[in-house]
């Protein structure tokens, strides 16, 4: 993995409504708000920003799901990408983020790829291109090149 260029300014935004920001957060703190988040009761936002490139976010947490969607800086010019998991079917999943939604189930991903995403942005500055990404989860592959 390659190490992220460290004059990038990072922030970290827990909430959904009014959210607390930390600025440069660490890796440990992101870890940690990914853990906290719990379907609303306490956190059911995350947001990871690098000015300028863009901003991925995980919500959710009911029954250990999460929505994980990445927003280009130059957003909504671009369209933003959400995490699949082909192998997550079944009825649609209740997430909690600002209120309770349904999504498909194969948006609703577990907490390890989560973390396994968010560590990459976080390290690299990029999304990974080794998980599968959708276009506003129309079900058209994002190409990353």
């Amino acid at each position: 993995m390659r190490r992220r260029c460290v004059d990038k300014f990072w922030a970290l935004a827990l909430g959904s409504g009014t959210p607390a920001e930390i600025p440069h957060p660490s890796w440990q703190q992101i870890l940690e708000a990914l853990h906290s988040l719990d379907e609303g009761v306490s956190l059911d936002l995350v947001s990871l920003t690098q000015v300028g490139m863009g901003t991925l976010t995980a919500g959710g947490g009911d029954d250990r799901r999460y929505l994980v969607v990445y927003f280009p800086a130059n957003h909504p010019d671009s369209p933003s990408f959400t995490l699949a998991d082909a192998s997550l079917i079944g009825p649609p999943v209740s997430l909690t983020i600002q209120t309770t939604d349904e999504h498909e189930a194969k948006y609703a991903v577990g907490l390890s790829l989560v973390i396994q995403v968010f560590e990459y942005f976080f390290h690299t500055g990029e999304v990974s291109k080794n998980v599968h990404w959708e276009i506003d989860n129309t079900g058209k592959e994002v190409k990353l090149e």
